[in-house]
């Protein structure tokens, strides 16, 4: 069994009372099955509470004020005070760790949704580099083809040959991103119609698909010398067109108001977003906005390259699954966007945009939609169905940002 490891992940720690914004409030904690059990044993007036604290019905802990029940004054959690550590439950005990498990390949990460993680995220100098590490007591027992269980609960397989040819995409991709030789939204652009490119032939050769073939031309065609101005040369017919640019950003956030709230006032956030970017501002000051924001978060960069790099690792595999490349990307476009605009907004308040504002609107952003699976099922739903998250949409979305002389 092969493990990736960001260089970034060893050196998490829970920064614990201090948190600015603890895990522990907005969401129901789901207990396992074993730690369920010892707490249903533990003796004394410590016990009694802690099953107090817990709703038997679903195996979660109770909220008050949207906090765990479990929570002391000082933000820290009453079991691990009184029982240890190792008596919390699996979730809390592991987050925001996980793993993504792809059958021969397991990929270990940090989940943008804590504030401390999502800083190590954004301020990783390797931008996304990471250890490869072999179990070797593993290595006689790894599974050719692994098995998961899908959303219907039957078996999952993961073709490692599809598995080797998506990661040759996401490296691409990841390049891509990295050139900083492309202006920013064209790097954006270039990584979405590969995708879209991709999946088409994909789909238009259906199981006889020779993935190896299509990687190795797309991969020509993007990562070439003169891909870059050839692309540009491409976008200009979405470029001018900032009320379109406007109108269909507002619609993104009038979608966002649609999911169901993890975050206190998630919906009115959004509305007062619309209502200041779109509303009150003209397609021409929020144009003049936008050029001072691009300029005020000149040294934020690489951060903003983390954080792609990060969506792109933690979802594009995930099509071993159900072959859909092309909505993983636009997933990872829109979510990039979106947290561009809370930016924005954030700057339009305060005349100022700092990596903590960055990495704030990442994390919120994240704990709203990556840590609910019905919010971002219902996302996903409409990114692939609604004609407002089309190929051309999303051009006229990020070409919007591109001036001609930014082109190539």
């Amino acid at each position: 069994m092969l493990y990736n490891i960001p260089y970034y992940y060893s050196q998490f720690t829970c920064t614990g009372s201090s948190c600015k914004d603890t895990c522990c409030k907005g969401w129901r904690i789901g207990i396992d099955e074993k730690s369920y059990r010892r707490y249903m044993q533990v003796p004394g007036a410590f016990g009694e509470r802690l099953r107090r604290g817990i709703d038997h019905r679903d195996r979660s802990f109770r909220l008050k004020d949207r906090a765990c029940t479990l929570l002391d004054e000082e933000g820290l959690c009453w079991i691990q005070k009184e029982l240890g550590k190792r008596a919390m439950c699996q979730t809390c005990r592991l987050y925001p760790r996980h793993r993504e498990d792809y059958g021969e390949l397991q990929e270990m990460m940090l989940s943008l949704s804590c504030p401390e993680a999502a800083r190590l995220i954004l301020t990783d100098c390797t931008q996304g580099a990471c250890i490869q590490w072999q179990k070797p007591e593993e290595a006689a027992e790894e599974r050719a083809d692994s098995v998961s269980e899908g959303d219907n609960g039957t078996e999952e397989v993961c073709d490692p040959q599809k598995l080797h040819c998506f990661e040759e995409i996401r490296l691409a991709m990841m390049c891509i991103i990295k050139n900083r030789s492309i202006p920013w939204n064209q790097r954006l652009a270039m990584i979405l119609a590969y995708a879209h490119d991709f999946q088409r032939h994909m789909d238009q050769d259906g199981p006889e698909a020779d993935l190896n073939q299509l990687v190795e031309r797309w991969n020509r065609r993007y990562l070439a010398p003169e891909a870059v101005s050839a692309f540009a040369e491409k976008l200009k017919p979405w470029q001018g067109r900032d009320h379109e640019q406007m109108l269909r950003i507002c619609a993104w956030m009038r979608d966002l108001q649609k999911l169901e709230p993890v975050l206190a006032c998630w919906k009115q956030k959004q509305g007062r977003i619309c209502t200041a970017l779109y509303h009150q501002e003209s397609p021409a000051s929020y144009r003049k906005l936008e050029q001072a924001f691009g300029k005020a978060a000149a040294d934020l960069e690489a951060a903003w390259e983390n954080l792609v790099l990060y969506f792109l690792r933690t979802w594009l595999l995930g099509a071993v699954y159900d072959d859909d490349i092309y909505g993983k990307v636009k997933l990872t476009v829109f979510s990039s966007l979106v947290i561009r605009e809370w930016c924005l907004f954030q700057y339009r308040k305060t005349g100022r945009i700092r990596e903590r504002e960055l990495a704030a609107a990442a994390y919120r952003y994240s704990r709203e939609v990556e840590n609910s699976d019905a919010n971002l099922e219902m996302l996903e739903g409409r990114l692939a169905d609604s004609p407002l998250y089309s190929l051309s949409s999303m051009l006229t979305v990020l070409c919007g940002r591109m001036d001609e002389k930014e082109c190539g």
